[in-house]
């Protein structure tokens, strides 16, 4: 039973890996450097103004979590740049309130990551040398760190020793492997479950929308000078006046498009979202049907089009996503589950804090 009530989020410390169609299976873990928190307005004077051996001194036990103890120490490891955030961008009550909310949680999510250890000791959960690797190779692959100078260097932005980082992703391994046995294993999904989930959410499940289009492009350099891009601008406009005369498009766009594509311009695409520029493609959606553009400008160059039929998107088949619905069915079921045994240990547990 809890001495002292506290509000621990769920999850915390831990990034749920994505759920497979199989619930016994364990999937690839998602890592993120190893995340730091707020301080509390106590510790500002501590970083600011005080020394190493005054920081020594003024180290406590901030909770109790059943036969553990979380100081004052860990808490400012946490929080050590986003203090500084904090102070570099509040003032006062602001930076006062931010603290003292920010200071509870961080020592929330500390509670709630021991009593997750705990409950891996207990189950004899352990990680080796070559798990923790082969978690750090996948955390420079998705940061885009090419090799260990990367790291080093992403690590020293985050004010983070290689130490306290391999502490991190080693407890990040071992509460996955938790989750994995005591909540992903017991989650299942049931055929039913997704024809009812598709029957009720079809509009969910839709293709993407299509639009043909006639195209017109007077390219602009990248390291355009003024004067170039006076000509393209005249040249484009050139072309809208003819456009608006009455001239065929095709034609127009025939004899003025340049650029990689000129050949083909004048000429039907079919497109679907995602295909075009931002720019292009908001006028592609909203353009009335037959109607030509005004002059659209993109790092391209100047653009004119003209819409010549849209495509609505078609509900895809039941047999096209129920491996899609019995992921999203089996993440909320692991979500509401992980809930349900965190309560449990929290419920169960002995903490005291003395924050």
């Amino acid at each position: 039973m809890n001495k002292t009530g506290w509000r621990g989020t769920v999850g915390a410390g831990l990034a749920l890996p994505k759920a497979g169609a199989a619930s016994s299976a364990p999937t690839p873990i998602s890592y993120t450097l190893y995340h730091t928190f707020v301080l509390g307005l106590v510790l500002l004077c501590v970083i600011l103004t005080a020394s190493v051996a005054h920081a020594v001194i003024l180290d406590r036990v901030v909770a109790v979590v059943n036969d553990d103890v979380i100081t004052l120490t860990e808490v400012q490891e946490e929080g050590l740049q986003a203090i500084r955030r904090i102070v570099r961008e509040t003032l006062g009550i602001e930076r006062e309130q931010q603290l003292r909310s920010t200071e509870r949680q961080i020592l929330d999510e500390l509670i709630l990551r021991r009593l997750q250890l705990q409950e891996a000791k207990k189950e004899r959960i352990e990680v080796t040398p070559e798990e923790v690797q082969s978690a750090i190779e996948e955390l420079k692959k998705r940061n885009g760190l090419a090799s260990d100078e990367d790291l080093r260097a992403a690590l020293s932005r985050e004010l983070l020793s290689e130490e306290q980082f391999r502490r991190g992703i080693s407890e990040q391994v071992i509460m996955t492997k938790l989750v994995t046995r005591r909540v992903r294993s017991k989650v299942v999904v049931f055929d039913d479950e997704v024809q009812q989930y598709y029957e009720q959410q079809q509009g969910q499940f839709k293709d993407m929308s299509q639009f043909k289009i006639r195209h017109l492009l007077v390219a602009v350099p990248q390291q355009s000078t003024p004067s170039e891009v006076k000509r393209a601008k005249n040249r484009i406009e050139e072309a809208q006046r003819l456009i608006k005369s009455g001239t065929n498009f095709s034609t127009v766009a025939q004899q003025y498009s340049e650029g990689p594509l000129a050949a083909s311009g004048g000429e039907v695409w079919t497109m679907k979202r995602g295909d075009l520029s931002p720019e292009l493609e908001q006028a592609a959606l909203t353009l009335p049907v037959g109607q030509t553009s005004d002059i659209i400008t993109t790092p391209a160059g100047f653009h004119l089009i003209v819409v010549e039929e849209r495509v609505p998107g078609l509900v895809l088949l039941f047999d096209q996503v129920k491996e899609q619905i019995r992921t999203i069915l089996f993440n909320q079921k692991t979500e509401a589950t992980f809930k349900e045994w965190i309560d449990s240990l929290k419920a169960k547990a002995n903490v005291e804090m003395k924050l």
